[in-house]
């Protein structure tokens, strides 16, 4: 389940429900479309810095937009590469027009380091003539 936000609803609503969750961003709604997400970084740069009141500030006027995603077809890698290249630390997933769910830099980090210790299990398991 990804957690959504109206984009008129505010920024203290935004961050409360992050701070409950524990998660660093939350995609940003338009009716059913994704308008944009709004992320930890937005807090600082777009409110915190300039003493704006969060709950007064709308997610609309804060959030970044537009929002880069990724397919489900897309690799873990091609995954890592977009977020350096948009300098990004989470990722919508989106197939057919429908948000599939929301990727995080921590997520796709685990997923290797898991495909990584498989993968050195299976090597031992092999050198140890147990496989």
């Amino acid at each position: 389940m990804v957690l959504c936000l109206d984009q008129n609803e505010s920024v203290f609503d935004a961050i409360s429900l992050m701070a409950d969750v524990n998660i660093g961003a939350v995609l940003v709604k338009k009716q059913n479309a994704i308008a944009g997400i709004f992320t930890e970084r937005d807090y600082l740069q777009k409110v915190a810095l300039r003493s704006r009141a969060s709950r007064d500030t709308a997610l609309l006027e804060v959030m970044t937009s537009p929002v880069i995603t990724a397919s489900p077809d897309d690799t873990i890698q091609q995954c890592l590469e977009t977020m350096t290249n948009c300098r990004c630390r989470h990722l919508p997933v989106v197939g057919n027009g429908e948000l599939l769910g929301i990727l995080s830099i921590g997520d796709l980090v685990k997923s290797l380091l898991d495909d990584k210790q498989a993968e050195i299990d299976q090597l031992s398991h092999y050198i140890a003539g147990s496989y």
